[in-house]
């Protein structure tokens, strides 16, 4: 699939045909060999056997996930999801070069027109007037757009539910932007080849791993903050006052009574006070 991504960027720089297929076909070499040695640099430490897939086009597409294999994209099997994307990649390629042949053969055959749209005219290109033995090239020109675009959205979903799986396993902390960047531009053997000397680790490991190593610097900090707290002894648990309670407390005088001159015993503690009831009270 790489090799129709770069020689459809080549196409934009020139119209030569054996120009675009040369430059698709080196960069597409390039980033296989990056993604192949990957491949089997990981299979050679994780212990996989039949490494010479990553070197054969579509069967490397199912490798990925005999690597990958330490985790799951929900309940799918990872296996069997890279048997199905290799099978719809092998289909989306025969669509691809169909078209291919077919636009090449029609090429001269290929007239301008425009399709009234209510709002504006559309400009599009058909194959009309081509020989009769011709016909099927044309009808593939003029209609496989539709089949190559559906194939194309199954082959790029079901390829990003692959390849979360594989960098779940061997990128953990970067597997969204590494599984986005390889579905949006087509350098997957590169950053295969950035993460080939990581280890493999199931992704719900490494997030349990994480909490109990988050917890565990959590309890540190703790520890730590208390260990060099001026306040360790905590101020609120001492008496706000210097003074002990008047239970027994050395050092502490009771505070003055302000109603000490009402209501005294006349003993030593105080002087009789004069009562505000006394003209009520009975005398004799």
């Amino acid at each position: 699939m790489d090799f129709f991504e770069y020689a459809a960027v080549a196409s934009y720089f020139t119209n030569t045909l054996w120009a675009i297929l040369l430059v698709g076909g080196l960069c597409f070499a390039i980033v296989f060999v990056f993604q192949a040695v990957a491949l089997f640099i990981i299979a050679s430490r994780e212990g996989y056997k039949q490494k010479w897939m990553a070197f054969v086009p579509f069967l490397n597409t199912y490798y990925i996930g005999v690597c990958a294999q330490k985790n799951r994209f929900y309940r799918l099997n990872t296996k069997g999801l890279a048997i199905a994307v290799a099978a719809v990649e092998f289909v989306l390629v025969g669509l691809y070069v169909l078209s291919f042949v077919a636009g090449d053969l029609v090429s001269d055959y290929i007239v301008e027109s425009y399709r009234d749209l209510g709002y504006g005219k559309l400009q599009i290109w058909t194959a009309e007037n081509a020989p009769a033995n011709l016909a099927w090239a044309a009808w593939i020109y003029n209609n496989f757009d539709t089949y190559l675009n559906l194939a194309d959205l199954a082959f790029r979903i079901l390829k990003i539910c692959l390849l979360i799986c594989f960098f779940q396993t061997y990128a953990c902390r970067r597997y969204v932007l590494f599984s986005v960047t390889s579905i949006l531009f087509p350098i997957q053997g590169i950053l295969f080849f950035v993460v080939r000397n990581n280890k493999g680790i199931n992704y719900r490991d490494f997030l349990r791993n994480e909490q109990a190593r988050q917890y565990a610097m959590y309890q540190q900090y703790q520890q730590q903050q208390n260990y060099n707290n001026p306040y360790n002894g905590n101020p609120y648990n001492r008496n706000p006052y210097d003074n002990p309670p008047p239970d027994g407390g050395a050092g502490r005088t009771p505070p003055d009574d302000p109603f000490s001159g009402f209501g005294s015993d006349g003993g030593e503690s105080g002087n009789q006070g004069a009562s505000p009831f006394d003209e009520f009270d009975d005398k004799n």
